[in-house]
């Protein structure tokens, strides 16, 4: 059981169609396995999550809980505590978006396989 990251459009992962992006954004897709917990950690930017695949994930930012699925979104403030967890029987499929291109992204535990516990892109 694993979570999958990927920044498509940074240039630590370049797009495949050679999109460059100008301005002010970032997008990151993920995916979590069920049982499997994106750590909670903050972000620098206010981000945009939509839940593309998974029926049973918890959410939880700074002081707010509750549960998403397919179709639905969460916005998260600049440097809210945030993570997410995947109660459901399948893989769980993320896209967010950042309102800066640069993200810094600070976790409580390592983010494996990298084992950091900060992502800058």
């Amino acid at each position: 059981m694993d979570a999958r990251v990927n920044f498509p459009f940074s240039p630590a992962f370049p797009a495949a169609s050679g999109l460059e992006l100008e301005g002010g954004h970032n997008v990151v897709y993920f995916e979590l396995d069920p049982r499997t917990t994106l750590a909670t950690h903050t972000d620098s930017p206010e981000e945009i999550l939509v839940c593309l695949d998974g029926s049973e994930v918890e959410v939880w930012a700074g002081e707010a809980t509750g549960s998403i699925g397919a179709g639905e979104l969460v916005v998260v403030p600049p440097m809210v505590p945030h993570g997410f967890r995947n109660t459901g029987p399948e893989t769980a499929r993320f896209l967010g978006f950042f309102s800066d291109r640069t993200t810094v992204s600070e976790f409580e535990a390592p983010v494996e396989p990298l084992g950091v516990t900060t992502l800058r892109t």
